[in-house]
């Protein structure tokens, strides 16, 4: 019974180190502090500091290469939140819903730790106890 409990509890661990769920691709990012180039992620912006360039990323990249998306539009100290829908039909077009200027930076955008190192290191303080509480168990029992 103790060796399935054991079992049991290393099987939780390392099922921690699966990925829970993996990030949906449609979420983009453009700069209004770049001038050229990017790629739309976050650490790498694609630039829109002019009308036309941020045209050219809403309707070419987004609407018609992805078929829509989610668009964050970061300036110096804020951001703006973009819905851009493609819509097929008879005269598809391309739906974009924005939301006010929001201040700081968008959502989920803070430091970038990397989750695998950051659950392998709760599975060996997980693992650390578990063998601190049979080394205190054998002592107890020794007594």
């Amino acid at each position: 019974m103790k060796k399935f409990r054991i079992f049991l509890i290393l099987a939780v661990l390392v099922a921690l180190l699966i990925p829970a769920a993996v990030q949906a691709a449609g979420t983009f990012y453009c700069s209004t502090l770049i001038s050229s180039g990017g790629d739309g992620s976050y650490a790498y912006p694609w630039a829109c500091s002019t009308n036309e360039q941020f045209n050219t990323i809403v309707y070419d990249y987004i609407c018609e290469r992805y078929g829509g998306g989610y668009l964050y539009r970061i300036y110096s100290g804020s951001y703006v939140y973009y819905q851009i829908e493609w819509i097929g039909g008879e005269q598809p077009y391309c739906d974009i819903t924005y939301t006010m200027e929001y201040p700081g930076f968008p959502p989920n955008t803070g430091p970038d730790f990397p989750i695998p190192l950051m659950l392998g290191a709760a599975a060996a303080v997980g693992l650390l106890l578990l063998g601190a509480g049979l080394v205190m168990r054998r002592r107890k029992s020794a007594i």
